[in-house]
């Protein structure tokens, strides 16, 4: 940012300006891309300290920085520092700290989302009777995509085959990219609670519709769940890093 700017700007916030300035700096803000740029820089910077509940505890730290730099070493000898360059490390400084506290904290506590999450096996039904024909369209809809295709076809398919687990558990993932996750809990907490095979995969689509829930607790119970040796354990260790602390 040059001098011109900087001080334009300052006088702008601090309501210095007289009308004729004021059109003056409003003129120059639909011309100049980069005094535009630095004004938003600035605007942003004015409304995060208005509206963060730490704002007066952070103008009291960014004051004290000042006074205990502009005080600096009062020996005779020791090396004086030009005012200007004291202004642009304290405004430089200011600013790197009002950043981090402005976007550090949403990338820390941004919770997870079921789409972070969501990882799909191909779906490869096991052929019954003559009903090829029934269950390749069901694999096809299903790896395509189109998941409510494939839950309508999965839906009258388990009404003959209501013991096909595996069916059971795609079932319950076509509902979650549906977003009908109490559909899927319910479909899916039988097997993760029974002693099958699919135990585990169950329990890490559970975890899944709970986090599309925001239901943070669930989620971590299901994660918890999954023992050390399953595939979908590693999965698990990372989701459960990234859930908030209830």
């Amino acid at each position: 940012m040059t001098d011109d700017y900087s001080k334009k700007i300052e006088q702008y916030f601090n309501k210095e300006l007289n009308e004729a300035e004021q059109t003056a700096f409003e003129q120059q803000l639909t011309e100049d891309s980069s005094f535009a740029k630095a004004f938003e820089q600035r605007k942003q910077m004015e409304e995060f300290l208005a509206v963060r509940p730490g704002r007066e505890k952070l103008k009291a730290e960014v004051a004290e920085l000042a006074d205990s730099f502009f005080q600096g070493d009062s020996r005779s000898d020791a090396k004086r520092i030009p005012l200007r360059s004291r202004l642009y490390w304290i405004s430089g400084a200011a600013a790197a700290a009002i950043l981090l506290l402005l976007f550090l904290p949403r990338w820390l506590n941004t919770a997870p989302t079921y789409s972070q999450f969501a990882e799909h096996r191909p779906l490869s039904l096991q052929e019954r009777g003559e009903d090829q024909k029934g269950v390749a369209a069901i694999e096809s809809a299903f790896n395509g995509g189109d998941y409510i295709t494939a839950l309508n076809l999965l839906e009258g398919y388990l009404e003959n085959e209501p013991t096909d687990l595996l069916a059971q558990i795609y079932a319950s993932i076509a509902a979650l990219e549906e977003e009908q996750a109490t559909i899927a809990i319910s479909r899916l907490s039988p097997i993760a609670e029974g002693t099958s095979a699919y135990r585990s995969t169950a329990q890490w689509y559970l975890a899944l519709a709970h986090l599309q829930q925001k239901n943070y607790v669930s989620c971590r119970n299901s994660l918890q769940n999954i023992p050390e040796n399953d595939y979908w354990h590693t999965k698990a260790v990372q989701l459960l890093k990234k859930l908030p602390q209830e």
